[in-house]
């Protein structure tokens, strides 16, 4: 019987949408954060709900990007520059330290509308190369055969339909192996507190802001750079990251 030896969480920065693209953030990303099992329940998940107890004095509050960017709710504390800088340098420490293996995609939403007449929608792009990128992972490891729980948030019965019915057309053979990928989806919502939803969750934006200025200042990206899945030569763009068009 095949078991289950990783698991990977999935979680977004920017929208999907290509109506109307906010000229200061035309990207969508789709990041993945896989894990041996083992190390997520005995490391990843304890040091992560380890930095809630030291500032909150318990882990019911979610980590959530946009709120600790803009101060909101718990994150109130963080108006202090001091707890600031202390609280983002122990965020940073995490991801120093983690197991973690990142995939993600980013699509550029301006370039991918004015390429084509009939643009796919950007989430079904980006989840075509994570699931890609995920299965070489499994490959490199020896562990193609094995199934991997792939765990997304959960956005609304409808879009969660659509998202689905692409998942299972890219595992069922729509892709660049043109093989069965042994991979499952799961909803979650993010009030079910998932560590691993909210570590995908923080790793998106960095690398969203990495998409849409490579050359400018990205103290956080510099921080994932080591953790995404590379070449045998250690590079990141393509195999750990795969930016479009």
């Amino acid at each position: 019987m095949m078991v289950n030896k990783h698991i990977a969480y999935f979680d977004e920065s920017g929208d999907h949408g290509l109506e109307t693209i906010d000229p200061e953030f035309p990207a969508f990303v789709l990041c993945g954060c896989v894990y041996e099992i083992s190390d997520y329940l005995n490391v990843e998940a304890p040091a992560f709900s380890a930095i809630k107890f030291a500032y909150f004095g318990h882990d019911a509050v979610v980590m959530h990007s946009r709120h600790i960017r803009k101060q909101l709710g718990p994150f109130k504390i963080l108006q202090n520059t001091a707890v600031r800088t202390q609280f983002l340098g122990q965020i940073s420490a995490f991801f120093a330290a983690s197991k973690v293996t990142i995939i993600a995609a980013g699509i550029r939403k301006d370039r991918h509308k004015g390429q084509y007449v009939n643009p796919d929608d950007p989430y079904d792009i980006a989840l075509l190369f994570c699931l890609e990128r995920l299965y070489g992972y499994m490959l490199e490891r020896g562990d193609q055969g094995n199934p991997v729980t792939c765990v997304f948030e959960q956005r609304g019965e409808m879009e969660d339909a659509l998202l689905a019915k692409v998942f299972k057309d890219v595992c069922g053979g729509a892709n660049r192996w043109n093989c069965k990928f042994p991979f499952e989806m799961v909803f979650a919502n993010k009030q079910q507190n998932m560590p691993g939803l909210q570590i995908a969750d923080l790793a998106a934006y960095p690398i969203a802001r990495y998409v849409i200025n490579p050359l400018a200042a990205n103290p956080a990206y510099a921080v994932l750079v080591p953790r995404f899945r590379k070449s045998p030569n250690g590079k990141v763009i393509g195999w750990g990251l795969k930016v479009f068009p």
